[in-house]
């Protein structure tokens, strides 16, 4: 029997988030625990220095508060994973609906034979295009040409847990980007098709709820560079990975 769970990301102060999921979960008859999120805005000066520094960021944005924020919420539990030694957790982040098949695709999850590190379990907007899939019960198992953005629902494997803490001193982009460079880290990442979450569009993510995401500065020689090397790497490391899973 594996030994999973599922963790919930929640601010402190968002309770009707928390009563929103947890009424969710309880329809379902599923068990959660909660993890405090780390709040960006009680983020020191000196404690994001520590963790952060632009100038040695491969990334050509200038990260906000709640990303960084976003990022070591994350890491606090891929830390529980590796500490209680599950095989795996589902992750959610709280401004998400559970669809009326996620039994079933959690059931899904649970016969995967294929070696993984993290699935993704949520897209929105639905644009990457699936390369490769294999079937696991009525879902799909899928390789993506392009890792899609956004963490608010994925499983990972204590492997997946462990390869990304080892990286997790330092932070150098948001989560949903460093996972769309996944081959820094060898992760096996794929997504579960159709989708068993999705996120709440009423609902606003609290990294962009003072809209300063999108105003950050940015360096545009790094973003140019940045930009060739990734599609460079991701064809390169994509084409490997597709003749691995064709074998």
């Amino acid at each position: 029997m594996k030994k999973w769970k599922i963790y919930l990301i929640n601010l402190a102060r968002s309770t009707d988030r928390l009563a929103a999921c947890a009424r969710q979960f309880e329809e379902h008859e599923l068990s959660f625990e909660r993890i405090e999120a780390i709040d960006g805005d009680k983020l020191s000066p000196a404690s994001i220095s520590e963790i952060y520094d632009f100038s040695h960021s491969s990334y050509h944005k200038h990260m906000t508060n709640g990303e960084i924020a976003c990022y070591l919420s994350h890491v606090k539990v891929w830390q529980k994973v590796v500490d209680e030694q599950l095989d795996y957790a589902v992750i959610l982040e709280d401004d998400i609906l559970l669809k009326d098949d996620i039994l079933e695709g959690l059931e899904a999850v649970h016969q995967i034979q294929q070696p993984w590190d993290l699935i993704k379990l949520a897209e929105a907007p639905e644009k990457r295009k699936v390369v490769h899939q294999y079937p696991v019960d009525d879902f799909s198992l899928v390789t993506y040409n392009k890792v899609p953005i956004r963490c608010c629902a994925q499983v990972i494997s204590l492997s997946g847990a462990k390869k990304l803490l080892a990286k997790s001193a330092n932070v150098t982009r948001p989560i949903d980007i460093e996972l769309q460079y996944w081959w820094e880290s060898d992760l096996n990442i794929f997504g579960l098709k159709p989708y068993i979450v999705k996120p709440n569009q009423n609902l606003v993510s609290e990294i962009d709820r003072e809209s300063n995401r999108k105003k950050a500065k940015q360096s545009f020689p790094r973003k140019v560079v940045s930009g060739f090397y990734f599609l460079f790497k991701n064809k390169k490391e994509l084409s490997k990975r597709l003749e691995q899973l064709s074998k």
